[in-house]
């Protein structure tokens, strides 16, 4: 997938009134790469000036598939819907399919799979089109025999002496873990750190072209399938930045939650937070918890796993949109005296604060 240069992005019904978190992170991380978004109600328009970016980034908004191949001669096109479900609704279905019959490949982030599909595979085979299932299980290494290498269970590996891997986690979904470990691996590298940021869900997969979406894992492999894909991490970087996903007190995605930090075995945690919550995203009736209790919760499921070497929290990522500056500085400040952990707005104010956290205890190099 990372081979993927020319991508038109799909869209529709996914930009207004808020554009997709996938589309978002694309155009942030990977504008270089897009060359077309595709979107009924906003055709004709800069990409990023529809949804909300404070310049154009010169990717046009086009009608449908077929302007896109015409005018862009995209080498893919890479679905930006998220719904809670698995379903592909009937025009986003119809546009994967003029894709596929023209032979261009897709990339797929959504539970249903296309390559699960009859219909559309037929088409794929029939034109030479790749179709990319982030989501789809690596069934294959479940039923590896038991006497091979690379069994799915898990082997509590030691990481390379004198890396650090450091995790995200969170007090709701989407409240920054990727765009955290995004940023930190974009500052520790400018400089000179061996950094590398490891995706465990289809956005971060979109954007660095590898990782795992450990949320279409079956359970029993979650830990393991994590475990593996760290340690790889950790022979070949001085720092891995684990994406997380979901967060501990989510009556949802804790399961998914809980197995990525038991198969990481974090050095140190990023704690993400969302100021304009109170509650959680998709179940408004469920409070979240203080920052302390959340950087309780997760260092007390740490120790569940490793008592005597259990990370700890040793950061705050901190959402302060919709503030001003003078308000959202307060509160980063409010929430340091609070915890004693520093605190930043990682798109606002960069990760300057975190990294000295981040980089503690750093040796050597995989080199």
């Amino acid at each position: 997938m990372d081979d993927l240069s020319r991508i038109a992005v799909l869209a529709d019904d996914e930009i207004l009134p808020e554009p997709s978190k996938t589309l978002t992170a694309l155009l942030r991380y990977r504008p270089g790469r897009i060359v077309a978004v595709i979107d009924r109600a906003t055709a004709g328009r800069d990409a990023a000036t529809v949804a909300g970016f404070p310049g154009e980034l010169g990717i046009p908004v086009v009608p449908d598939v077929p302007a896109a191949l015409a005018a862009h001669r995209p080498d893919a096109v890479l679905l930006a819907d998220e719904p809670v479900g698995a379903a592909l609704a009937p025009y986003w279905r119809e546009q994967v399919r003029l894709a596929l019959e023209a032979g261009v490949h897709v990339v797929n982030g959504m539970h249903f799979l296309i390559s699960a599909d009859p219909d559309l595979a037929a088409v794929a085979r029939r034109t030479g089109a790749v179709v990319h299932d982030l989501r789809k299980a690596p069934e294959d290494k479940y039923f590896t025999p038991f006497d091979a290498d690379g069994r799915p269970v898990v082997h509590l590996r030691a990481h390379r002496p004198g890396s650090r891997t450091v995790l995200a986690v969170g007090t709701d979904c989407s409240s920054g873990k990727m765009t955290t470990m995004l940023e930190l691996e974009r500052a520790l590298r400018d400089g000179g750190t061996d950094a590398a940021f490891l995706a465990t869900g289809q956005v971060g997969m979109m954007i660095s072209g590898g990782g795992v979406a450990v949320d279409g894992l079956l359970a029993d492999f979650l830990n393991s399938t994590v475990e593996d894909a760290v340690f790889r991490a950790t022979e070949a970087h001085d720092v891995v930045l684990v994406e997380g996903q979901g967060a501990l007190n989510h009556p949802r995605y804790s399961a998914v939650t809980l197995g990525l930090l038991h198969g990481t075995r974090p050095d140190a945690m990023v704690l993400c937070h969302d100021l304009r919550r109170t509650a959680l995203g998709l179940l408004p009736q469920v409070a979240l918890p203080s920052l302390r209790r959340a950087i309780e919760i997760n260092e007390e499921a740490a120790r569940w796993a490793d008592p005597e070497g259990a990370p700890k929290v040793v950061g705050l990522s901190v959402v302060t949109a919709g503030l001003g500056d003078d308000e959202a500085r307060a509160a980063l400040r409010r929430l340091t005296g609070e915890t004693g952990l520093p605190a930043t707005d990682v798109l606002r104010y960069g990760v300057g604060e975190l990294l000295p956290a981040v980089r503690a205890g750093l040796v050597g190099s995989a080199t």
